[in-house]
């Protein structure tokens, strides 16, 4: 159980509600989630046609290519991936959120982790001609894999974004962060919801982690939505084949918007690939759900 500084349980706090991509397509208010990041939690929670239309999702997806950021920048994203299992901040941070973002709307921890390292890698990518130490950069890193699993620790409440800055702000309070560190993470998890004008800061690399992760997050409406994110809410909602079907064309509407919103330099040259990726896969996707309902329209 996590506490705050007057002593109260926040852990009822980490809740999420709807969220990225397909979320603002299937509105479902500010409801609940379970189940978890992992993939056998995953499938436990899920009803098993639900998981054979995810299997097929991934199937599909995996005929895809690699998006070029993922192909390009596997240097950096081994530096991410090496803070993210040594840093002690980070490491104790992980075991922290791990109960808590249990979801079932596809926002929990494996979420949270993709953001915090895609982030992290980012900034890495947008510091390679900067005069600053390896040393410097690589604690910069660290603060966007810390705000990237924090992200989305308040997705039930209306302003998740505020809400999950000021949790942050308490949570931070356990960790060896500066007061201008603390800050910084806040910000950056203030300024990442979709369609919402950011707040901007004077200080470049308070910028700088609020603009990787927000984009780290939107590179999970590529992909990421049809091969996690919209089975989980499909499964929360009770919704039918038929129902998710009749939805799909505007989710893939609203996941499009997104493609004109990067804020670094990096996403806006790799940003939109990756949604394009995605957006083929969910147009086989699709498919395959349309031929679903019809070879099952006795079950339906």
């Amino acid at each position: 159980m996590l506490y705050s500084k007057k002593g109260k349980a926040i852990r009822n706090r980490f809740r999420i509600a709807p969220g990225d991509a397909f979320a603002y397509a299937l509105p479902c208010g500010g409801t609940l989630l379970r189940g978890g990041p992992d993939t056998k939690g995953d499938r436990r929670s899920m009803d098993l046609w639900i998981l054979k239309l995810q299997r097929e999702a991934t199937r599909i997806a995996s005929r895809h290519r690699i998006p070029e950021f993922y192909v390009r920048f596997k240097a950096p994203m081994a530096v991410a991936r090496k803070l993210f299992f040594t840093n002690s901040s980070v490491v104790y941070l992980r075991g922290m959120v791990r109960p808590i973002l249990q979801d079932e709307m596809g926002h929990g921890l494996l979420h949270s982790t993709r953001v915090g390292l895609d982030a992290a890698t980012l900034i890495d990518v947008e510091l390679m001609s900067s005069p600053l130490s390896r040393e410097e950069v690589e604690r910069l890193m660290v603060l966007g894999l810390v705000a990237g699993l924090l992200h989305d620790i308040c997705r039930n409440e209306s302003n998740h974004a505020e809400s999950g800055a000021l949790e942050a702000a308490r949570v931070l309070q356990s960790l060896p962060m500066t007061r201008e560190e603390t800050r910084c993470i806040c910000q950056a998890i203030r300024n990442h919801e979709a369609f919402v004008a950011p707040v901007v800061s004077d200080r470049p690399w308070f910028q700088l982690v609020s603009d990787c992760l927000y984009d780290a997050d939107k590179f999970r409406w590529g992909p990421d939505t049809f091969t996690h994110t919209l089975w989980h809410m499909m499964d929360h909602q009770k919704l039918s084949a038929h129902e998710l079907a009749a939805k799909f064309p505007w989710g893939m509407t609203g996941i499009r918007r997104v493609m004109e919103t990067f804020r670094t330099a990096t996403g806006r040259q790799y940003g939109p690939e990756i949604i394009e990726i995605g957006m083929e896969i969910g147009k086989e996707v699709y498919r395959y759900l349309l031929q679903f309902i019809r070879d099952n329209s006795h079950d339906q």
